[in-house]
């Protein structure tokens, strides 16, 4: 059998290539990490070059390019259509596997030039990775005839041996997001301050951080929420699953289609407990509404106070919901099922189609 080599452009920081490219190397894969930024990956080759904001993919496309081509790669997997698609692409070495994210093919096709470049890039493109089958349909309208070499193939999670059992009252609600308007954080609060008029000790606690930390705490003194809101800041990855569990459910209001998968509600599932999120984007997915959680019009904050308070007053519920979204994770995006579909990916590429042909 052939060698297995393989370079993955992406953020080396970040979780999602993370796992990926540890995940691709436990399936016996050669990796070498191109990004960036300083982060490092132990046990993997990574080659980083300094972020120095949006043209440092241009500044370093001829390195990274560079840097590729010395690796002699059987394949290229670029995470994310935009800049790292681009360095991908000027490797000009086949087959070339391009994952989308969402804010890649959602936000930043805003004008003709980004827009070209991302049709240009998905064009090129031996196989198309989307994490939902909403992202796929993105792709399709981004670029007609491009779904039918999109494969969906979700960013799993690790499934504990068993749910951990609920925390004491009184109720406690996490949101893992960052401070951004488009995931709710605001309209999450105001509906607290309603369901605290029924419940007044439920609490919240926000994990994340972001542009609207300021504002936030202000709405929460405004609204009198002062000792139902808990600030928690940054959670690192490998904390999710503790943080979780000290928590009854999960709340998830985005208010923006950007929402395209909802890894954060497979975690709460992952955990036994059910999510409330809004009916947006890829998010319907992964729910199964009044069954593993409860799915509301975005931007709704009647109809999320409503969801909350009915989970709220009845544990047994949180039981139920909590325990069919283990279950429903644990059957459908397993991380273990994930790293199958993406090797057996790779190797369909890699033996199906000439090595290293130029673009």
């Amino acid at each position: 059998m052939s060698r297995k080599r393989v370079v993955i452009f992406g953020w080396a920081h970040r979780v999602h290539t993370q796992r990926w490219a540890v995940g691709m190397v436990s399936r016996g894969f050669e990796v070498k990490l191109i990004s960036l930024g300083q982060a490092i990956l132990p046990g993997i080759e990574t080659v980083t070059f300094p972020h120095t904001g949006k043209a440092a993919y241009l500044k370093h496309l001829s390195g990274a390019v560079r840097e590729a081509r010395k690796f002699k790669p059987d394949l290229v997997h670029a995470h994310y259509a935009a800049g790292f698609g681009l360095w991908a692409l000027r490797t000009k070495i086949k087959p070339l596997l391009v994952s989308v994210w969402g804010a890649d093919i959602i936000d930043f096709p805003s004008n003709v030039i980004t827009r070209a470049l991302i049709r240009r890039v998905l064009k090129k493109a031996d196989s198309i990775t989307a994490t939902s089958r909403f992202l796929k349909e993105t792709v399709r309208k981004l670029l007609p005839g491009a779904e039918e070499k999109t494969v969906v193939i979700p960013f799993g999670v690790a499934i504990p041996p068993e749910i951990a059992p609920l925390p004491d009252k009184p109720i406690k609600i996490c949101f893992i997001k960052a401070y951004r308007k488009k995931y709710g954080p605001d309209i999450l609060l105001k509906a607290l301050a309603e369901v605290k008029k029924q419940i007044p000790e439920i609490t919240l606690s926000l994990a994340g951080e972001g542009e609207m930390t300021a504002e936030l705490k202000a709405l929460t003194a405004e609204l009198g929420l002062e000792d139902n809101v808990r600030f928690v800041g940054y959670i690192d990855n490998r904390e999710i699953y503790s943080f979780i569990k000290e928590h009854h459910f999960m709340a998830m209001p985005s208010v923006m289609e950007s929402e395209s998968f909802g890894v954060a509600v497979l975690e709460a599932g992952a955990c036994g407990r059910p999510t409330v999120a809004s009916k947006i984007g890829g998010v319907p997915e992964v729910i199964v509404d009044e069954k593993t959680g409860f799915l509301v019009p975005a931007g709704d904050v009647d109809r999320l106070v409503k969801a909350i308070v009915r989970l709220a007053e009845n544990t047994d519920l949180i039981n139920t919901t909590g325990q069919a979204a283990y279950r429903f994770a644990k059957e459908n995006y397993s991380w273990e099922q994930s790293l199958d579909m993406m090797a057996s990916e790779y190797e369909r590429l890699i033996y199906g189609e000439k090595k290293n042909s130029p673009v």
